[in-house]
């Protein structure tokens, strides 16, 4: 290991290819690796959105008030997949004491607002930097709700992205059909953010970014990783199948990946699969430009360029199980529901496992142990919204700046 040997970052979705750009314009040598082409995973078929409008985590008292009825409803935006729950259970046990702690809740409160505040100002500058203005839009984004009842439940976090700063306005049914035609008459309220923004091609968005991490000297390889050489307390290399590279630093950014390689450095990464699904429509009688969630229904309606992309709900799974593609037959449903007569034919349809720790908090900074580790994993449903920033915060920290003092509660070797 010398100072001219790169830093390796492993796993080119949207955050690790994102964290490849932040350390190249910091300066260092890089290679971005993977055992798949760039933006190919599970950073293919997100919804699209810049979400800095969530900052509650999913590891919450309400959350867990509803674990019954997710062991049971199939059909419900936050479900388990049935086969996977005997291995599920020691994650569940921990996400449980996670949601039930107001101590816990807190820190992942504090945590997304600071990353959230970085991510709105990350995204602009890497827009801009990355030549990525065409495949974004700024058209704002619409939360709607189909009774009182389902409004009134997301008044904590409106109060909190009030107390943040964010913009929003809260609008009754007729208004909401304004902002998006073709909504149902059944949707009696709605919640507007106008400064909202969201891709047109998330695929795009990172592979724009390796083409130009590349074209900047960045090396982007192929390879599965199998083990890291050592020396102490630094990671000398990383070592794949049948060579081996020479490393300054690493940065384990493979999403639900990570936990494998992980064990390999001694710490735990309790990762499971955040199961998400999506459709891809012809654009048939679409009206309107921006983001739509059905917030009751946990899902996203995003105009793109391929067509009306139906993104999202939650299924936790074990890795590596078979699709449950009813999910994906139930994003349709629901949009007959939300949008009468919106949507084509189907033309594509895709699962992905969203990588998510039991605390709902990703893991961002060095590593337990380890001089030179350094993580961004553990992103769940806000890998894209959070990737720019998990970039910068790793070249800061590695340039030897302190995280922000509330993302000690992200520290990676939170799980031992």
């Amino acid at each position: 290991m010398s100072d001219t040997d790169p830093v390796i970052v492993v796993g080119a979705g949207i955050v690790g290819t994102a964290t490849a750009r932040s350390l190249q314009r910091a300066g260092h040598a890089v290679t971005l690796l993977d055992s798949a082409e760039p933006g190919r995973a599970t950073s293919y078929g997100n919804a699209g959105f810049i979400a800095i409008d969530h900052l509650l985590p999913l590891a919450r008292p309400s959350t867990l008030k509803r674990l019954p009825k997710m062991l049971t409803d199939r059909d419900g935006p936050l479900t388990v997949h049935g086969p996977s729950i005997p291995a599920l259970l020691p994650w569940m046990a921990r996400f449980a004491l996670a949601a039930y702690s107001n101590a816990e809740v807190r820190k992942g409160i504090d945590s997304f607002g600071v990353l959230m505040a970085e991510a709105n100002l990350a995204w602009k500058a890497e827009i801009q930097a990355s030549g990525l203005g065409e495949l974004f839009k700024s058209r704002g984004a619409l939360y709607v709700y189909e009774s009182e009842d389902e409004f009134a439940s997301g008044e904590d976090e409106r109060l909190l992205q009030k107390a943040k700063g964010t913009e929003f306005e809260i609008v009754d049914g007729t208004r909401a059909r304004e902002l998006a035609p073709g909504l149902s008459s059944h949707i009696v309220r709605g919640v507007y953010y106008p400064q909202g923004m969201h891709t047109v091609d998330p695929y795009r968005v990172v592979s724009t970014l390796a083409d130009r991490f590349a074209a900047e000297g960045g090396t982007v390889l192929r390879g599965r990783v199998r083990g890291f050489g050592r020396d102490g307390r630094r990671v000398t290399s990383v070592q794949l199948t049948d060579s081996e590279l020479p490393a300054k630093a690493v940065v384990i950014a493979a999403g639900r990946a990570s936990g494998e390689l992980t064990r390999l450095l001694g710490f735990n990464a309790p990762l499971v699969a955040e199961r998400g699904y999506h459709v891809m429509l012809a654009p048939d009688n679409v009206r309107f430009d921006m983001p739509v969630s059905p917030a009751g229904r946990g899902f996203f309606i995003t105009p793109m360029n391929e067509g009306l992309r139906l993104a999202g709900t939650v299924e936790l799974a074990a890795p590596h199980q078979p699709p449950s593609w009813h999910r994906a037959d139930l994003l349709v449903r629901h949009l007959k529901d939300i949008f009468p007569g919106v949507g084509g034919a189907e033309i594509s349809r895709w699962i992905g496992e969203r990588p998510s720790l039991p605390d709902f908090r990703p893991a961002i900074g060095r590593g337990p142990h380890l001089e030179n580790v350094y993580c961004g994993y553990g992103h769940q449903h806000v890998g894209l919204t959070l990737a720019t920033a998990t970039g910068r915060l790793i070249a800061r920290q590695m340039e030897g700046e302190a995280l922000p003092e509330a993302l000690k509660a992200c520290d990676p070797g939170r799980f031992g």
